[in-house]
C-alpha cells in the first residue's frame, strides 16, 4: 500500500469518525421506555399509560388545590386516577415495582424479562 492510498484511507476513517459522533452528539436523548423529565403513569379507568412532565402536574395541583397528596386524575378520560410506575423496555408492560432474581438483578413482574 502506498503512502498516498494509506493518506487517503486515513482521511476516509476521520470523515466516518466524524459523522458517527456529529449523529451521537445531534441525536434525542429521549427514550420512548425511559422519557426523560417525565414519570410513566397508568390510568386505573381507561388503562392507558402515558408520561405525564412535573409541568403537567404542577399545573394539575395548582388547578385542584384539594387535589393535593392524592393521585392525578387522567388527564384523557377524567375518569380514573394515575398510578406512578415504569415501562418495561423489552415487551412495553407497565409496573409499579420490578422483581429481582437470586443474583439481585431486576426483572419485569409481568412479562418476567431481564431488565
Amino acid at each position: 500500500m502506498t503512502d498516498r492510498q494509506k493518506i487517503f484511507l486515513s482521511i476516509i476513517a476521520i470523515i466516518v469518525a466524524a459523522g458517527f459522533l456529529v449523529s451521537y452528539i445531534l441525536s434525542p436523548s429521549d427514550s420512548e421506555d425511559f422519557p426523560d423529565g417525565g414519570t410513566w403513569s397508568k390510568c386505573t379507568s381507561c388503562q392507558q399509560m402515558q408520561v405525564i412532565d412535573s409541568e403537567q402536574r404542577g399545573v394539575f395541583y395548582e388547578e385542584n388545590p384539594n387535589m393535593v397528596g392524592r393521585p392525578m386524575v387522567c388527564p384523557k378520560c377524567k375518569k380514573g386516577s394515575l398510578i406512578d410506575g415504569l415501562k418495561c423496555p423489552i415487551k412495553g408492560c407497565f409496573y409499579t415495582q420490578a422483581k429481582q432474581k437470586s443474583d439481585g438483578s431486576p426483572l419485569c413482574p409481568v412479562c418476567n424479562s431481564d431488565l
